[in-house]
């Protein structure tokens, strides 16, 4: 069998390649950051912000609320959910003390992104 090869025709369309995407496309995107995103105060800040409510008070509730977001380029907290939680009672304070937390932003190359992040949120009856 032969191969007859033609130069100078250009090839089907079909097999020609879609140029690749521009080289810090990605950065948009979550991927694995450079430099973590750090909560402003620790968790320490973070619990400070906790308010117990007085239901879970009352049932004797107590556990850790593990809360996952993003962290966007200027360090704000958005999308934030319940990933696991020993009481529902304990959900809305969880979610509220980590809407109101600020980070510093994590970064990629030297430019901030947009980075996935969970803390846990510990609930601990007063005396105990």
């Amino acid at each position: 069998m032969r191969t007859l090869l033609l130069l100078g025709v250009p090839a089907p369309a079909a097999v020609a390649q879609t140029p690749p995407p521009p080289p810090d496309a990605y950065l948009d995107l979550m991927c694995p950051e450079e430099v973590q995103p750090e909560l402003i105060g620790g968790l320490a800040g973070l619990q400070a912000r906790v308010a117990y409510p007085d239901e879970a008070l009352r049932q004797r509730v107590e556990g850790q609320v593990v809360v996952r977001f993003v962290v966007t380029e200027t360090g704000a907290v958005e999308d934030a959910e319940v990933l696991r939680s020993p009481s529902p009672l304990l959900d809305a304070p969880a979610l509220a003390a980590v809407r109101a937390s600020r980070f510093t932003p994590g970064e990629q190359r030297g430019r901030p992104v947009r980075v996935r992040f969970a803390v846990p949120v510990t609930f601990r009856l007063p005396g105990e």
